[in-house]
């Protein structure tokens, strides 16, 4: 059946949840496109054997009062501040800090920037001290060498991830500020689809004109403006007329098994999360969730989400074992080296979730390739992309895009 919207936004993860709610709110006609069966994208919450836990640790950065009272305005309750640091493993121990926030007193051996993260961090750290301290974890999570990484992924886990001093985080999980984005889309006359994806962006004389969709209810979308926060290579793919030929080089997805455990005991730890770089250890950090939100876990039990990244191939150690095997390790590994619990076997899996295509690893020297599709998508008028790589980021990215298509309201009102 076909339709008509003011704004067409595509997907409802934080970004399409944002610029939706903010056109809304600005009297446009909005119609916000999810192909999945709920809203928040990788930003969801799960819940089984009594326990709340995120679809992996969403530290939201929301950075200023206003940006605090918008979501508790949203929730209707109060945010939690969780009062400490991301921690990291330095010489067996566990510290506060990140990596790749430390520094040293003095730089003696710095470097000049060359477009990768090993040029980026050597040019504020020194070559030495990055080498020491920050490479190994940077290395484990990725799987490419600092000289092969672009300066942009280094830029964005130092400057747009840092919470020196604890963060504020929505009761029940981050699933929570989702559906309530959700809720207050819906309120302010906005309509939401899910299971509905996009199978078609047409366009004419280089603008947009509407989308087709599927799902149960398939038609067209006749609209003034679309806001794309899905991958670029998804809307390309759909362009109607066909997109130019060479926007979509191939690209590296890095795969991430999310391994959850719980046990009746008390908590491993009293951090939140912590960044493992020994080698000998499945995962590159473990979040512990109710040092997040009490609430989420109840009293005498403890539940842990192991992020373990690999290539998501055959030849990965950790990827080809199976659910029960990595969970075991992971469990293995909690006393074995690191020496956390004395007792492994007390924990049991609770849910292993596994992403082969988790994000994007782009090498130093094909960031230009990389950037092919979305300069070709904002060359189209009417289309406006909403791109950003934290919860907040994210938001913010949405509301943006929403301002440059016109209904905005005021940044910070509710």
């Amino acid at each position: 059946m076909d339709s008509r919207s003011d704004v067409v936004v595509l997907g409802a993860g934080p970004a399409g949840l944002a610029a939706a709610l903010r056109a809304a709110r600005g009297g446009a006609r909005v119609t916000l496109l999810e192909a999945g069966p709920q809203v928040g994208g990788l930003c969801r919450t799960l819940q089984s054997h009594g326990c709340r836990y995120d679809l992996g640790g969403h530290i939201p950065f929301l950075r200023t009062a206003e940006r605090v009272d918008w979501a508790e305005h949203l929730l209707g309750q109060e945010l939690i501040w969780v009062d400490r640091p991301v921690a990291r493993l330095q010489d067996g121990r566990v510290v506060p800090g990140r990596y790749i926030d430390q520094h040293p007193d003095h730089v003696p051996d710095a470097v000049a920037p060359d477009g990768t993260a090993a040029g980026e961090l050597g040019s504020t750290v020194g070559a030495s001290f990055r080498d020491r301290v920050i490479r190994q974890y940077m290395e484990k999570v990725d799987g490419w060498p600092l000289e092969v990484i672009a300066a942009d992924r280094a830029v964005k886990l130092r400057d747009e991830q840092r919470a020196p001093d604890g963060f504020w985080f929505p009761p029940g999980g981050i699933g929570s500020l989702m559906e309530a984005m959700h809720r207050a889309v819906g309120e302010a006359g906005g309509t939401v689809r899910l299971g509905t994806p996009m199978t078609a962006l047409h366009h004419r004389g280089g603008r947009v004109t509407g989308v087709e969709v599927g799902g149960d209810d398939p038609g067209t979308i006749h609209a003034d403006a679309v806001i794309s926060a899905v991958t670029p290579g998804l809307v390309v793919r759909a362009a109607d007329p066909a997109a130019p030929e060479g926007l979509l080089p191939p690209i590296t997805m890095r795969a991430v098994a999310l391994v959850y455990l719980m046990a009746e005991r008390a908590p491993v730890s009293d951090e939140a999360w912590i960044q493992v770089n020994h080698p000998e250890v499945p995962f590159s950090r473990i979040a512990e969730f109710i040092n997040w939100d009490p609430g989420m876990v109840p009293a005498g039990r403890t539940v842990l989400c192991a992020e373990v990244y690999g290539t998501g191939g055959d030849d990965d150690p950790w990827w080809s074992l199976d659910d029960a095997a990595l969970a075991r390790a992971v469990a293995d590994a909690m006393a074995h080296p690191l020496g956390w619990v004395d007792a492994p076997s007390a924990f049991r899996m609770l849910k292993v979730v596994r992403m082969p295509r988790a994000y994007p690893l782009v090498e130093a020297w094909r960031v230009g390739e990389a950037m092919r599709a979305p300069t070709w998508l904002a060359s189209l008028d009417g289309l406006e992309l909403a791109r950003g790589g934290t919860v907040v980021t994210a938001i913010e990215a949405g509301e943006a895009a929403a301002d440059r298509a016109g209904g905005a309201v005021p940044a910070g009102v509710a």
